[in-house]
């Protein structure tokens, strides 16, 4: 076995946390598949174009600490008119330090953001990606794409390039069922497992959770309102979180508002921070609303999730935080990843999940009308138990 395994996506500091949370779950995922094993180590490609730069042209090293284990990093960088040369052309030269190390990859598993590998977010995104893909395949490093939705495509071309993928990859994981028809068709193997921030361990922090709390994820993908691809699609989504923060006051709960995709000091485009501070300063009332304002990483928020009676998100991973610590959920939907990924893991994607696309005023009512009969189920089911 070669000393290197490359995890494509691996950021545990990314500012959507969906994503890190993916890169705390890999490793365990990879070790427990046998994938990854005592003596390998990480690498990453960097590939720059400031040669003058000196951090550029250095081979680097990190340690990534994961459920309270230390993993080693190397980070070696590839200019990019050699990384050109591999893409188009599969040139290869062996006296660079891209030649040196590709040699020892055993292999390359695959995040693309648990939902990227598909052109909802736009081609750039897809094809941005993949840029080790694109790389280590040429070196005929086999591909291992880790548990994720696949698709949807909305354009051919895209589904083409991800149909050549599919066909190279040595393994292909799904937390879904939503592309299985086609890997069916196309006649590819396949293993269906629950997500992969399903092994990320929670991580408590100091924080009193009030009686009757009920967790609310403000999407800034979707309050912004401005993203590529799914832009124009929220016009009342503000409207539907103010009234969803009303309607549970009402019900004497106290509602926290969590942030999971943000920079805490330099805000990202459609960032749920500011999503959430924009929630709650629109309010008139402010009582029993709780604004969670401050710089988590992942397991944190995933303990955080935890704590709740009840949760509502519109981000895939703050859903996840909850599927997995046994919170009952209800998803706010913006692609069929949502029901899917529900079905898939023991839920009802039908009843607990709703799209939040193209909602009209008139429709909010009817929207709340959804969560609340589940959440009085909820409710019911508990006041059961005890």
């Amino acid at each position: 076995m070669k000393k290197y395994i490359d995890i494509s996506g691996l950021d545990l500091f990314a500012s959507n946390r969906g994503t890190a949370a993916l890169g705390y779950g890999s490793i365990p995922f990879l070790e427990e598949k046998g994938y990854f094993t005592d003596g390998q180590e990480l690498i990453l490609f960097h590939r720059y174009k400031k040669f003058w730069k000196r951090s550029n042209i250095q081979v680097r090293f990190e340690k990534l600490q994961i459920n309270e284990k230390t993993y080693r990093r190397t980070i070696v960088p590839i200019h990019d008119v050699e990384y050109r040369l591999v893409q188009k052309f599969g040139i290869i030269l062996p006296f660079t330090q891209f030649g040196r190390y590709v040699k020892k990859v055993e292999l390359e598993a695959a995040i693309y953001g648990g939902d990227g590998f598909s052109d909802i977010y736009g081609t750039s995104t897809f094809m941005g990606r993949m840029n080790q893909t694109w790389l280590l395949r040429r070196a005929g490093v086999p591909l291992l794409l880790l548990p994720q939705t696949i698709g949807p495509f909305k354009e051919k071309k895209n589904y083409d390039i991800a149909v050549r993928l599919l066909c190279y990859a040595k393994e292909i994981y799904v937390r879904d069922n939503k592309f299985v028809p086609e890997l069916n068709r196309l006649g590819l193997k396949f293993t269906q497992t629950p997500d992969l921030s399903s092994y990320m361990i929670p991580e408590p922090w100091d924080i009193e959770i009030k009686e009757n709390a009920v967790g609310l994820n403000v999407s800034g993908l979707a309050y912004s309102n401005k993203f590529n691809g799914l832009e124009g699609q929220f016009d009342v989504y503000p409207e539907l979180i103010e009234c969803i923060i009303n309607h549970f006051r009402t019900k004497g709960c106290t509602i926290y508002l969590i942030p999971h995709s943000y920079n805490y000091n330099k805000p990202i485009a459609d960032d749920d921070m500011v999503a959430c501070r924009e929630a709650y300063n629109r309010l008139h009332d402010k009582s029993n609303v709780i604004l969670i304002d401050k710089d988590l990483i992942s397991p944190q928020i995933k303990y955080l999730i935890s704590r709740m009676t009840f949760f509502m998100g519109a981000r895939m991973h703050a859903n996840f935080a909850a599927i997995y610590t046994g919170v009952p959920v209800y998803g706010m939907a913006y692609s069929y990843k949502f029901e899917g990924a529900f079905n898939a893991n023991g839920l009802d994607g039908n009843k607990q999940t709703a799209m939040i696309n193209n909602l009209r005023i008139e429709d909010i009512e009817h929207y709340i009308a959804k969560i609340d009969r589940f959440y009085c189920k909820v409710i019911q089911n508990e006041k059961q138990k005890h």
